[in-house]
């Protein structure tokens, strides 16, 4: 119990040993800028400093906006060509329908014709029987 009571506080010492070491105020170099100087936003250094991290973060923004720009005009003629072709298949699939349709048509009234045809056969007339098959192409 004792032994625990003391690890207990050598932990509890040690931990504030070290929020007080990573507080401590930064120590300069001889011959750099005062601490208080560094702070100092009157100072020339400071405002150039200043100036060239404004100056880096505008041409960062303006190259992001060419890009943006780039990128943008590239999705709109991705989206006009998809659209371009979405419309040309649709003109396809109408095209192959309308044809599909008058080929149906035009079978259908060869049948019909064939039929007639075999109707007027199995009724005595010579003619019909001897005449060909009708041709769906001739019915188109």
């Amino acid at each position: 119990m004792k032994i625990t009571s003391l690890a207990i506080a050598a932990a509890l010492l040690g931990g504030a040993a070290t929020a007080q070491a990573q507080t401590a105020p930064a120590q300069t170099a001889p011959g750099t800028l005062s601490p208080a100087k560094e702070t100092d936003t009157n100072s020339p250094d400071v405002a150039a400093a200043n100036r060239d991290v404004a100056a880096q973060a505008a041409a960062r923004q303006n190259a992001t906006a060419d890009a943006n720009a780039d990128l943008q005009a590239q999705y709109a003629a991705d989206l006009a060509a998809y659209d371009a072709a979405v419309r040309a298949h649709h003109r396809a699939v109408v095209r192959d329908a309308r044809r599909h349709a008058h080929q149906q048509h035009a079978y259908a009234d060869a049948m019909a014709a064939w039929r007639h045809q075999v109707y007027a056969c199995r009724h005595g007339d010579n003619r019909a029987c001897k005449a060909p098959t009708p041709d769906p192409a001739r019915f188109w």
